[in-house]
């Protein structure tokens, strides 16, 4: 199968919808916990005063952040207007004077000046990103950055995870090929079962000129039982279904063929026996003064 590549919005789902933002609100939430926090453990927070929150959503981690952190300044950014319209809103209602939202495309040069932040923080970018932006996109997080600044990107190869369901396994494997299809892999081979991003994030980094980089793996157990089953599976069959129309366009199956494995999908996830863990990881480091 051919690479294609599409353009205009790369988002892979509807970014103004309300089921979608529903779907962030509750993701950002089980995300933060699994981390452990907000801020990997040994990030200095005395030094971390202005924060940039790239594809900030609806604004959960951002508002946290503000809310858990008063003396910060958190500024976040996206395409969204309804997103944005929504995380405005919220820190109205939370009176939270130090968070704002600004519209703003994330792979697109960034409208702030250099040296603005002390630390730029970014989620699964994978959602948006096209194969050849990631080195600029990074190398933007850079210039923003104040020399000691730190950037930590958050980003997981696993689009569903890996689980016990054939199904599941099944979907993982169509996206994987729609991603290689449509230019978002950094893989050169159709037959991978991944995008390849995490194991280059690391060298992205240190290439735009990052020092002292940590990577920081993370687990989130959503098998039968576990405490985040029936979130963490509700969001998978939110995504599974709002992916559709991207899998239909990048010709890697058919309706007939989504709709089949979708409805075995729900069945797997309600048994007594499924297990399933997401792995993603986060990879951060600082601005050398020099830079």
């Amino acid at each position: 199968m051919s690479r294609k590549r599409y353009v205009g919005n790369s988002y892979l789902l509807d970014q103004e919808s309300v089921m979608e933002m529903g779907r962030l609100i509750d993701l950002d939430v089980l995300v933060t916990k699994h981390m452990g926090g907000h801020f990997p453990p040994d990030i200095d927070l005395t030094k971390i005063h202005d924060i940039l929150d790239i594809a900030c959503g609806p604004g959960g981690w951002a508002s946290e952040v503000a809310f858990a952190y008063p003396d910060k300044h958190i500024v976040g950014i996206d395409i969204s207007q309804a997103m944005l319209e929504y995380a405005v809103a919220q820190a109205r209602v939370q009176q939270l004077p130090n968070v704002e939202f600004r519209y703003m495309n994330a792979v697109s040069s960034l409208q702030f000046p250099n040296a603005s932040f002390d630390l730029v923080n970014a989620r699964f970018m994978i959602s948006f990103m096209w194969k050849e932006a990631w080195p600029d996109t990074i190398k933007e997080c850079m210039r923003v950055l104040r020399p000691g600044g730190i950037v930590r990107i958050t980003d997981t190869d696993q689009i569903c995870s890996s689980s016990s369901s054939v199904a599941l396994e099944e979907m993982s494997a169509i996206i994987a090929r729609a991603f290689f299809c449509t230019g978002r892999s950094l893989n050169e081979h159709e037959q991978c079962t991944h995008p390849g991003l995490i194991s280059r994030l690391y060298g992205f980094l240190q290439r735009a000129g990052c020092a002292k980089i940590r990577e920081q793996a993370h687990i989130l157990n959503y098998s039968t039982g576990c405490p985040a089953h029936l979130r963490f599976a509700r969001n998978l069959e939110i995504v599974l279904l709002a992916l559709q129309p991207f899998l239909r366009e990048a010709g890697v199956a058919t309706q007939q063929q989504l709709d089949e494995l979708y409805q075995q999908v729900l069945i797997d996830l309600r048994k007594d026996d499924f297990y399933g863990i997401m792995y993603f990881m986060s990879v951060y480091g600082e601005k050398a003064a020099e830079l």
